[in-house]
């Protein structure tokens, strides 16, 4: 679970529109559960109902650096495209 730290800022370099930016507030604020990246430290995703957030905290200020956002794809549908080979 990541936590926004008090006086942290949400850094936004690839200029995602701002309610991306106010979704992943709310999701940091309430405490939402993310998934740390295995190869690189610090680094996370976030998912919301409709979206996945890959950010970077820094250890040093607790700022959060958004640097991708995707829409979340249900299990039901990687479920679904399960008998689909290439």
């Amino acid at each position: 679970m990541v936590l926004f730290k008090e006086g942290a800022k949400i850094e936004n370099p690839r200029e995602y529109e701002q309610n991306a930016v106010e979704e992943l507030r709310n999701l940091l604020e309430v405490g939402s559960p993310a998934q740390g990246d295995p190869q690189r430290e610090n680094f996370y995703e976030i998912e919301s109902s409709s979206d996945t957030y890959y950010i970077h905290i820094s250890p040093i200020n607790g700022n959060v650096v958004l640097l991708a956002k995707w829409l979340r794809q249900s299990e039901d549908c990687c479920l679904s495209a399960g008998h689909l080979v290439a």
